[in-house]
């Protein structure tokens, strides 16, 4: 029966389009920083509470290229949308997903004190280091 076989095709063709379609619902785009402290391969994530924001005010921000001032960026909050509030020492936490080193300025363009992550690393608690609380302004990323 040839149009038994027709209809197998186009319902197998289908079911595969279904398919396509309900991945790409379920499936997040393109990887990024999201709220709850996740960070996602090729990023470096800033987030203003300790710990990647467990149990506290959900601010972050992801990045791909150096900044060489963060008072000009701000936070985003839990649902993607923006704070209005200065990344400019405003940093308790820090993640590294990228495949290179990153270092955290004290200062705008790379001066004053400074720590550095190393790929797939990430630190809870600044404070407990050179940069400290709430000091970072500007962010190098090596590789970039």
């Amino acid at each position: 029966m040839p149009g038994n076989a027709l209809t197998k095709e186009v319902l197998l063709r289908l079911s595969t389009v279904v398919a396509a379609v309900l991945l790409a619902l379920i499936v997040p785009g393109v990887a990024e920083a999201s709220p709850g402290g996740a960070c996602f391969q090729g990023r470096v994530c800033l987030y203003a509470g300790f710990a990647f924001n467990r149990s506290q005010v959900d601010l972050w921000r992801d990045f791909v290229h150096d900044d060489t001032n963060l008072a000009d960026d701000t936070w985003l909050k839990w649902d993607y949308t923006d704070s209005w509030h200065t990344m400019d020492n405003a940093t308790s936490s820090a993640r590294n997903r990228l495949g290179c080193p990153v270092t955290l300025w004290q200062n705008p363009h790379f001066t004053g004190a400074h720590s550095t992550l190393d790929h797939a690393t990430g630190d809870g608690f600044l404070a407990n280091n050179a940069i400290g609380n709430n000091r970072v302004s500007s962010l190098d990323i090596w590789c970039r």
